[in-house]
């Protein structure tokens, strides 16, 4: 395994891109962290160039381009990787060999420690989508935004104005002073969102996370 080498390739292509291709680069190398780590804690088994798992075959030399988008934090088609470029290429599969090789997660922490840093030096704060993916495993909402102005310009984010809070005058100051609360008598308190007409309680459905989350999400400050 070549560190200096992984490293000075990853920094040459984020260098160069920008927008579109900043993304798809990013979406592809968080793919790359998740083949990484599934190789390394045997959840799919290297064999060749051919990654087989539960019910599935993936070649990883023939369907490299695709890594980003069975793997990484965003799967869209646009970004698929349209123009490989052969030395960015042959370092994640040699890597890949080497890592079924050994199942070494250490290595696998070591490359990842040194393509996090690349990336936070490189990218440009607007772009950091991978960074952002890193915290959670997934986009906030925010940059999910920031996703679809990238990929669909002509497409128009509505935004949503805060509703006006308007005060309530308090019963209180218009009650009759004379008048006597009834002793016994049940008060009905204010039924909250979660409540229904019926009384049961409506549960919000969490959000799903259909995207990858790497060791090293768990473990990011």
């Amino acid at each position: 395994m070549d560190l200096a080498r992984i490293k000075d390739t990853v920094q040459q292509q984020l260098t160069s891109a920008t927008g579109i291709q900043s993304l798809q680069l990013q979406n592809h190398i968080y793919g790359c962290f998740i083949l990484m780590e599934d190789i390394a804690e045997k959840k799919v088994e290297l064999n060749g160039n051919q990654l087989i798992g539960p019910g599935f075959v993936f070649d990883i030399d023939l369907q490299f381009d695709l890594i980003g988008i069975r793997y990484g934090f965003i799967m869209d088609t646009q970004l698929i990787i349209k123009q490989v470029d052969p030395e960015y290429k042959s370092v994640w599969l040699e890597t890949f060999n080497d890592i079924s090789l050994t199942l070494d997660l250490e290595i696998v922490d070591k490359i990842e420690d040194t393509v996090i840093e690349v990336i936070q030096q490189t990218v440009l704060p607007a772009e950091a989508f991978f960074t952002n993916a890193l915290q959670t495993g997934s986009l906030t909402q925010e940059w999910i935004d920031k996703v679809l102005k990238l990929l669909h310009p002509s497409y128009i984010i509505p935004t949503v104005k805060e509703p006006e809070v308007v005060p309530k005058k308090s019963i209180l100051s218009q009650a009759n002073p004379e008048t006597k609360i009834h002793a016994g008598k049940h008060r009905h308190l204010a039924h909250t969102r979660r409540r229904s007409a019926g009384g049961s309680i409506l549960t919000v459905p969490a959000r799903k996370k259909c995207l990858s989350k790497t060791r090293r999400s768990a473990y990011k400050e």
